[in-house]
């Protein structure tokens, strides 16, 4: 007899829709607490800072990027359940290491592109590089807690 999990879908949904919620929240906290607001707002004028004119203003700019959080949570989620087996340890512990990764995967690369082909102001590279590698771990600690709570994996006993 082997081991085999199924995926309850409801679940599944219940969870990604919590964890999606919870790594908003996560995300503003970062990014918009008072130390790192004042520093993007002493660069705002810097040549190779966008302002949210260009997108039509900022409720444009907050409709596109909550547009794209969503898609990249449901990939990131995604992957975490296609790779669920393979990632060692269990509950919180997966989460940490399936967010780490993802976070050595997105953020450094990410950092190092800008910082090399960019003009773009350095502490603020750093900052979103910290801040990426703190909100997707999180995230990834948050995904497993949540979808262990939820029992979105199910286990049972199948002959092989």
């Amino acid at each position: 007899m082997k081991e085999k999990y199924t995926i309850n879908k409801k679940n599944a949904f219940i969870g990604m829709i919590i964890v999606m919620l919870v790594s908003m929240i996560i995300g503003n906290i970062l990014y918009l607490n008072p130390l790192v607001a004042g520093i993007y707002k002493k660069h705002a004028n810097h040549p190779s800072v966008k302002n949210m004119n260009e997108f039509g203003g900022i409720i444009n700019w907050i409709l596109l990027t909550l547009l794209f959080g969503i898609f990249y949570d449901v990939l990131i989620i995604g992957i975490y359940i296609l790779f669920y087996e393979s990632i060692p340890k269990e509950k919180w512990q997966k989460g940490l290491i399936y967010g780490t990764i993802i976070a050595f995967i997105k953020a450094v690369p990410e950092a190092f592109n800008q910082y090399m082909i960019f003009n773009y102001p350095t502490i603020l590279i750093l900052i979103q590089l910290f801040n990426t590698m703190i909100g997707i771990i999180l995230s990834g600690i948050i995904l497993a807690v949540v979808f262990d709570k939820l029992k979105v994996f199910e286990y049972c006993k199948v002959e092989v």
